[in-house]
């Protein structure tokens, strides 16, 4: 004859009471909880597949306001019964989900990404809120779009970025002055990415920014040209009679490295852009949009497109008007970006780059 788990039998009834089988599963389930919580904790896979199957039996007759204490308090424990865990965290009441996404530690990052992929968005602030969330998965809570998640994110001082990670949210608090205010207050921030922020951003959101900054970074970004400033500086440029000066090089077979090197050693980047242009075939338009902060990597391939030495590239990099200095690290990266692109690549590529 089978026999029932103790925890399942039917709790004893006081005389002329008479109790529904949602409120017996729900003291059932209680008590198992408290079982849980207080007694020798399980450690053997056969003692938490108990509890498992319990549970299992229990939740589909409970209110979610049952299963919402049960979800807190299993998010509390080290070692939860791992199948209740993920039918909690996948429960479609936020009460419920809530608190197993944000804080039980069974839930494997695999697991976390598999909800990510399908929650709404209360549930994915709650996988955004998670101690020491790691870049894959914060940049899939990223490319989910919602404005709620981003700002948990960024709030979440234990979660990690990549920089194509920082990259998107910078984008996103060009539109938002809430999000960059509370950026600024990172103290993890790429420092490159960070300036094309302040030169990008609407003044709004710079100042916002600039000022949630931690004090010793204030200055530099204060200090950081802003795109209005590198826009203006173009707008001065007439390139009418540079055009025609650069098709008369590149028709005597005098346009080339050592030309654009002489252009940039004389500051003359109306020049440059015009001779970058003609030898990358594409706008002049496009290249001026590519002396910007921001563009730096688009830059790097129209030069090899161009076929200019590693000289004459740096010598742009770092002449570029109305521009913020490249840092060492910055420039060394560059470099080495540069070194890693395969001429027929860059010339493909240049012809995909657009104006902004």
């Amino acid at each position: 004859m089978n026999q029932r788990h103790p925890a399942l039998q039917p709790a004893k009834q006081p005389a002329g009471e008479t109790r529904t089988v949602s409120e017996l599963s729900t003291e059932i389930l209680r008590k198992t909880t408290a079982l849980l919580l207080s007694g020798p904790r399980p450690h053997a896979t056969e003692q938490l597949d108990l509890y498992d199957q319990i549970f299992a039996r229990l939740m589909p007759q409970v209110a979610v306001e049952a299963l919402a204490e049960l979800s807190a308090a299993l998010g509390t424990i080290e070692r939860a019964p791992y199948a209740t865990a993920r039918l909690l965290a996948s429960h479609a009441d936020v009460r419920v989900a809530a608190p197993m996404l944000a804080k039980a530690a069974v839930l494997s990052d695999r697991d976390l990404a598999d909800f990510i992929k399908t929650s709404s968005q209360p549930q994915l602030v709650a996988v955004a809120s998670r101690k020491a969330i790691g870049e894959p998965l914060t940049e899939l809570l990223i490319a989910r779009g919602y404005p709620a998640v981003r700002m948990a994110l960024v709030q979440n001082l234990t979660a990690r970025f990549s920089e194509d990670g920082y990259r998107s949210l910078f984008k996103a608090a060009e539109r938002d002055e809430d999000l960059a205010e509370k950026l600024g207050q990172r103290a993890d921030l790429p420092a490159k990415l960070s300036r094309a922020f302040v030169a990008a951003a609407s003044d709004v959101a710079r100042a916002r920014f600039i000022k949630a900054a931690p004090p010793a970074t204030k200055a530099t970004l204060q200090a950081t040209p802003t795109r209005a400033a590198n826009v203006a500086i173009r707008a001065t440029w007439d390139y009418t009679q540079i055009k025609g000066e650069i098709a008369v090089l590149n028709r005597t077979g005098k346009l080339g490295d050592a030309a654009v090197n002489r252009f940039a050693a004389t500051n003359d980047y109306p020049a440059v852009i015009a001779a970058l242009a003609l030898l990358s075939d594409v706008s002049i338009e496009t290249i001026e949009c590519l002396m910007d902060d921001d563009r730096i990597g688009d830059l790097l391939i129209a030069c090899k497109a161009s076929r200019l030495s590693w000289a004459t590239t740096s010598m742009i990099l770092r002449g570029r008007p109305g521009c913020a200095r490249i840092s060492n690290e910055d420039f060394d990266e560059s470099r080495k970006r540069f070194d890693k692109l395969v001429l027929s690549e860059a010339q493909l590529k240049v012809r995909g780059l657009k104006p902004t």
